[in-house]
């Protein structure tokens, strides 16, 4: 059988990780004046989605990933993780560009954006085959624990 992990979900989960955590930083910068980067908020929506894809990998195929397949499926989160993120930040930078916030053009701030995202997307990698493992084991131990209840009520 062909193991696979459910990008379409990973995009979703994901997704609404980025909304709840743009509402919880513009919340605690409302009511606190504490302000959270943008870093931040992509660091704890990338743990949280690869985290519960994890999850649903060992609750489908019930084995923790080996070390290749855990590498394949991060970089393939990762690249689903980029594409979300060119178009967000595409969207962001037009919205700069048509008020005029970027005087200078876009192409400064891209000199300096790019070697930024390579260097977060590949710790972003690195992070999410951690995370993954970590939640299928997660969900191992979960179902252990079941496992062993259930016994013990029948005996």
């Amino acid at each position: 059988m062909q193991k696979s992990v459910g990008l379409i979900r990973f995009a979703l989960v994901f997704t609404g990780y980025m909304i709840a955590m743009g509402i919880v930083s513009l919340a605690l910068e409302y009511f606190t004046g504490v302000s959270l980067s943008g870093t931040v908020n992509q660091i704890v929506s990338v743990m949280g989605a690869a985290t519960d894809a994890g999850q649903r990998f060992y609750k489908t195929y019930e084995v923790v990933p080996d070390a290749g397949f855990a590498w394949s499926a991060s970089f393939q989160m990762t690249l689903v993780e980029i594409a979300i993120s060119v178009v967000l930040g595409g969207l962001f930078i037009w919205a700069l560009v048509s008020e005029g916030e970027l005087a200078n053009g876009v192409g400064p701030l891209l000199t300096f954006l790019v070697p930024l995202m390579i260097f977060m997307f590949a710790i972003s990698w690195v992070l999410k085959r951690y995370m993954f493992v970590s939640g299928a084991r997660r969900a191992e131990k979960v179902q252990l624990k079941k496992q062993e209840k259930s016994r013990a009520v029948f005996e």
